[in-house]
């Protein structure tokens, strides 16, 4: 009998017995009935131990289930990384082999594009005029470290009014 059934039915025969302790007069049927009833209840609690003895009540052998909680975990983002700041080679103060003030230069590497004349030393003055491949200049000052180049004055030999700032990077000492 499985011990839901069976503590109902104790439950109910005790019921009774109250109802008839409860109504009966005499005392050797109220003793019988008291005695009744204490034998129920203890039917009663020997009804689950009983119960839990069997195995129906008591819980499984070896570890529980665990639950599983899935959290969403959110996606890591990349922490950008600042760009460091290009390095530049220490400016050099000493001039290529063999260009020096009063000397001649070639322009040399330039192409078809030639080679800016400038105001100033520095990549921020004023382009004025370009020397073409293969033209010569004499050198009237310089040089001048101005944004990382080497910048020498030169005087066309041709024109002398025409003079301006260019870069060592395109000149050629010429003997």
């Amino acid at each position: 009998m499985a011990c839901a059934t069976l503590k109902a039915v104790v439950c109910c025969a005790m019921a009774g017995i109250i109802r008839a302790v409860a109504t009966n007069s005499g005392t050797h049927g109220k003793l019988l009935q008291w005695g009744c009833l204490i034998a129920l209840l203890g039917a009663l609690s020997l009804s689950g131990t009983g119960c839990s003895l069997l195995g129906e009540s008591k819980p499984p052998l070896g570890p529980l289930p665990t639950a599983i909680l899935w959290t969403a975990t959110p996606t890591p983002t990349a922490t950008p990384t600042p760009t460091p700041a290009p390095t530049s080679i220490p400016p050099t103060t000493l001039p290529p082999a063999g260009i020096s003030v009063g000397g001649r230069v070639r322009i040399e590497g330039t192409g078809e594009a030639g080679l800016s004349l400038r105001t100033g030393p520095g990549l921020s003055a004023e382009r004025f005029d370009i020397g073409r491949e293969g033209e010569t200049f004499t050198v009237i000052d310089g040089p001048t470290q101005a944004d990382d180049i080497l910048w020498w004055r030169l005087r066309d030999e041709i024109n002398p009014d025409r003079e301006g700032w260019a870069a060592a990077t395109y000149l050629v000492p010429e003997n």
